[in-house]
């Protein structure tokens, strides 16, 4: 693979590994949160607020930090740049965590009518397999 050329997207068995991870560990932060605030604030104001707070660090900060989630790390999984290969920008990072939200609410629809919107490269950018990022140097 040359240096410049983008790797391939990961396929759809790998990940599934992200989403099996990083779900559970949203859930779970949500549930922390409504257990310690349920007392000060209403128990799903308080799980909304701790999974989402958990959602944006996992996905945005920590992935322009390193370069993936969580989850993404533990599969093998890299999201970069399809320009220049590198880490996401903060405002790319946030546009994609967004775009998940809404993939979420348009996912049964998509499964109904057989669309396939994994593989597509949102806000420039793309989930790839680390060994593929190290076979191009």
């Amino acid at each position: 693979m040359a240096p410049d050329e983008v790797p391939p997207p990961a396929g759809s068995n790998r990940r599934i590994i992200p989403i099996w991870t990083d779900g559970p560990l949203a859930l779970f932060a949500g549930s922390v949160g409504a257990v310690l605030l349920g007392r000060t604030l209403h128990e799903w104001v308080a799980f909304a607020c701790t999974l989402l707070l958990w959602s944006f660090c996992n996905h945005v900060l920590l992935t322009v930090a390193v370069g993936g989630s969580i989850g993404k790390l533990i599969g093998g999984l890299r999201l970069i740049r399809t320009a220049d290969l590198r880490k996401p920008t903060f405002r790319q990072a946030v546009r994609r965590w967004l775009w998940g939200f809404f993939h979420i609410l348009i996912s049964p629809f998509l499964m109904l009518t057989g669309t396939d919107l994994d593989h597509l490269d949102m806000a420039g950018l793309r989930i790839v397999r680390r060994a593929d990022l190290r076979r191009r140097d």
